[in-house]
């Protein structure tokens, strides 16, 4: 059967083998069965009367090859999609199963970039699509390393895909994207929610790798009109659109830090060579504020949480020590949360702020020590935007949440709390940010207006239509 095999595929014959006794979980010298070569040759009528003989033959579906791979395996990497349609349609079938590197399925299909096979694989129960192989690389980290566009959108549509898993080199997905230079990646990582503050080993964030790069980003895809407005806005030419400082502004509107610095001392608005290009950078985007005495440059990032909320003088007045002195470590925003769950009640994180109450619980304000007591009826003073509409116009953000956020006057740090606090549904995340601009917000200024304005601003088109058709 193996000599035949390779050459031909004459599904007569092969069934005639099958039924008069042949071994088809035999092994040729590279570990192969007839299974992987029939699979690998794409000879579909083979492979059906291959695995019509399980119970017959005792086929084993699962058999590796001396380099770990199994039939689906070498059906992902051929991009065979009737193929892996037939092996996974097999019970026993193990579609987690990994080669030596620590590869599944997924991760093969994702590097080759068949799009149709990973989301076939993607529907698959008990799927690990967030599997690591040895390198610490999701099916996302090939997929965005190979820069296959539509493999990323595709898995990116999943809620089952994570998107900040850190490999060895503490990269996520969207640091990859950089590293790769591919800007149509980049931005769709970021509407989806990607953590824009993570680093690598070396203590870079994106802005560091974008403001570095010698020759220009390239793939944008879909036309990112807000990149137009970033580079507008620095006096940047058309030229510069896509350079490593054009995208570094819209990054950096996007919520990456400019102040972050990597393993060297270096923040990325040092990198920054023209004098006058980096002033423009830090008029728009200026330091964050202490939270305590909101005055100086809020630089401590505190363990574990990750919070930088303090400057260096409140944190020597608030901090006892550090982490690895195994006293505790205290950031104010552990303690208290300035947003509202679905199911909580809300602890305001200053006095002149109010706190929403559900029908149980009391909430007190941590600086005033005054309870904030309200009723279902009362948990929230709106003149005309409601919770309800809160909820249903977070549906539409995705990642465009923070961009909303600031253009509504939230703080850069409340922003990246909410996202610290809540980092698995971005949904969530821009109910969050709604909910606090709701509440800190004066009653007559909780309009409709104000919001579609907002939503306008930021070229959230899905969000204004649903908030328009709340207002019909």
């Amino acid at each position: 059967m193996f000599v035949f095999l390779p050459f031909s595929h004459r599904t007569d014959v092969v069934a005639f083998l099958v039924s008069s006794g042949a071994n088809v979980n035999k092994h040729n010298s590279w570990g192969d069965t007839p299974l992987h070569l029939a699979v690998e040759k794409n000879y579909e009528d083979v492979v059906k009367v291959l695995l019509n003989s399980k119970e017959n033959n005792n086929l084993q579906v699962n058999l590796r090859n001396i380099l770990g791979c199994i039939a689906l395996h070498v059906a992902c990497l051929f991009g065979h999609i009737k193929v892996v349609e037939l092996l996974l349609q097999q019970n026993g079938t193990d579609v987690n199963a990994v080669q030596e590197d620590g590869w599944t399925a997924l991760h093969v299909a994702c590097h080759f970039g068949h799009r149709k096979v990973v989301e076939l694989l993607l529907q698959q129960n008990g799927i690990d699509a967030n599997k690591v192989n040895l390198k610490g690389d999701t099916p996302l980290h090939q997929a965005v390393r190979k820069r296959h566009y539509d493999v990323v959108a595709s898995m990116l549509v999943q809620d089952s895909v994570k998107l900040d898993i850190e490999n060895n080199r503490k990269r996520t997905p969207l640091l990859e994207a950089m590293y790769a230079a591919h800007l149509g990646i980049v931005h769709k990582l970021i509407i989806h929610g990607a953590n824009m503050n993570a680093v690598d080993n070396d203590g870079n964030n994106c802005l560091h790798l974008s403001i570095i790069k010698k020759g220009m980003f390239h793939s944008e895809v879909e036309r990112i009109y807000i990149l137009d407005k970033c580079c507008a806005k620095l006096g940047l030419p058309i030229k510069k659109r896509i350079s490593g400082v054009g995208v570094a502004s819209y990054l950096a509107h996007q919520g990456a830090n400019l102040y972050r610095k990597n393993n060297k001392n270096v923040a990325p608005l040092d990198l920054i060579g023209d004098a006058d290009l980096k002033e423009k950078f830090k008029v728009l985007f200026p330091p964050p504020q202490c939270m305590l005495c909101e005055v100086n440059e809020a630089s401590m990032e505190l363990q574990p949480c990750a919070h930088t909320v303090l400057c260096e003088d409140c944190s020597k007045i608030q901090l006892k020590t550090c982490i690895e002195s195994k006293r505790r470590v205290v950031c104010p925003k552990c303690k208290e949360k300035a947003v509202k769950t679905v199911v909580e009640s809300v602890v305001c994180p200053k006095s002149e702020e109010k706190g929403v109450q559900t029908v149980a619980e009391s909430v007190v304000c941590p600086k005033s020590e005054e309870k904030a007591v309200k009723t279902v009826a009362e948990s929230v003073d709106s003149v005309t935007v409601e919770e309800i509409h809160l909820h249903r116009v977070s549906q539409k953000l995705a990642g465009k949440w923070m961009e909303l956020g600031r253009e509504l006057g939230i703080r850069q740090n409340d922003l990246e709390i909410i996202r610290h606090d809540y980092p698995q549904s971005v949904r969530e995340q821009g109910f969050q940010m709604l909910f606090k601009w709701h509440q800190s917000t004066d009653p007559e200024k909780r309009t409709p207006r104000i919001l579609k304005a907002a939503l306008k601003e930021t070229e959230c088109y899905d969000a204004l239509k649903c908030l328009s058709s709340e207002f019909n």
